[in-house]
Formats: C-alpha cells, sequence, structure tokens
C-alpha cells in the first residue's frame, strides 16, 4: 500500500530552466567566464547547484569556486522566479493526489530556500507535507541519504513510496532507496536517456502519472 508520492522540482513540477540559465550566466559575466545556452544549461541540471557551477566552469575549478557557487546560490534563490512556471496539468494532478489521501513530499537538488521559494509561488501552503532541499550534512540525489532523512521526517518507508522525476538522477535515487519510481517525460530528459539509466515505468503527461500511481494501490 502506497501512501507518500515524492516528487522531483525541476523538469517534474516546474520548468526552470529560463531562470536557472539566467542566474548562472550573471554569475559567469560577474566571474569572467563564458556563458552557457539554454542547451548546455538543460545537460548540467539535476544533481544540485554545486555540480551546476562545476559544469558551467568545465570542472577546472579555480581558487575562488566557494564565492562562485555562493553568488550563484545568492542569485537564483532571490531572483523570483520571473520565468518558471508549472507544467500544464500538473497542479490538478498534485491536488488530486492530495484528495485520494497521500501524503506528498518534494525532493529536490535545489538549495532548500530555492526549492522552498519555488513551491511557495506555486501551491498553496499545505499542499506538500514536507519541502526537502540541499540540506548542510546530507547527501543529495542519487544518494539515498536524502529519501532517508525525508521519510524519517514524514514516517513512511521505502516500500510505501513512490518517486517521480524526469531525470536519470530521480531514477537512481528511487533504485538506491529501493523505492518505486515513475519517471516522468516532460522535463530536461529524453526517453531514450532513461531508458539507457534503466528507467522502466513512464508517464507522458500529468493524468498518465495519476493513473500510474493510482495503479500501485
Amino acid at each position: 500500500m502506497k501512501k507518500l508520492v515524492v516528487f522531483d522540482l525541476d523538469g517534474t513540477l516546474t520548468y526552470t530552466l529560463k531562470d536557472i540559465q539566467t542566474s548562472l550566466n550573471l554569475t559567469l559575466r560577474r566571474f569572467g567566464y563564458e556563458e552557457v545556452t539554454i542547451g548546455e544549461t538543460r545537460k548540467f541540471v539535476g544533481d544540485g547547484a554545486r555540480k551546476l557551477v562545476e559544469r558551467a566552469l568545465k570542472s577546472q575549478l579555480p581558487d575562488n569556486f566557494e564565492e562562485i557557487l555562493k553568488f550563484y546560490n545568492d542569485t537564483y534563490n532571490f531572483c523570483g522566479s520571473p520565468e518558471t512556471y508549472l507544467y500544464y496539468g500538473i497542479k490538478e494532478t498534485v491536488e488530486k493526489l492530495k484528495k485520494d489521501g497521500y501524503m506528498l513530499a518534494v525532493l529536490s537538488n535545489k538549495p532548500q530556500q530555492g526549492a522552498t521559494e519555488v513551491i511557495n509561488k506555486f501551491f498553496e501552503k499545505g499542499t506538500f507535507d514536507c519541502v526537502f532541499g540541499q540540506r548542510e550534512g546530507v547527501k543529495v540525489k542519487p544518494h539515498p541519504d536524502c529519501v532517508n532523512a525525508l521519510l524519517k521526517e514524514l514516517g513512511a518507508k521505502p516500500e510505501e513510496t513512490i518517486m517521480v522525476g524526469d531525470g536519470e538522477t530521480d531514477y537512481l535515487t528511487a533504485k538506491n532507496a529501493e523505492t518505486d519510481g515513475i519517471s516522468v517525460l516532460w522535463g530536461y530528459r529524453t526517453k531514450e536517456e532513461l531508458i539507457k539509466a534503466g528507467a522502466k515505468v513512464f508517464a507522458s503527461t500529468p493524468e498518465e502519472l495519476y493513473t500510474l500511481v493510482a495503479k500501485y494501490k
């Protein structure tokens, strides 16, 4: 019996690439580096802000990397997400799952402050039982530590949980944490990329996602 549905944020609930690219390019210009395209940004996201900035710097980390990372985090966390939006139909699906009695959570590699800001902008208070972003001392996805911390906070077990995400990282997180997982196809990765990572269960639309979750009962 499933009682908890855990959503990834970027590429699953919300389209965030443009705001991420804008904040990243502000950071790169500030420190004298070459800007990145939206296509590059799509490839770089998925493993948290640190990896995002590392990839944008071509993995050649300068002595002031922590300063650069802080500037990016501050820029993004307080940007107000002007070009971020919910995917069509996702809010209705979330609301239906809530009405059906599921606990709902968000698990993101985005820094906690940024994840909370985006969720508060697009969803009513109380929609999600927990918003779990990147936190000090907790390993991010695909490591199972973040899932275990979330489940402990909500009093749920892996076998009671379904993880929903758009990337290879999300599939691997579900696998590593021994939960069921559903890969959505409207996000930042193609079905071919997800299959290559090992994903087997796919939702093409939020409506199909709702149907798949219901089948686990």
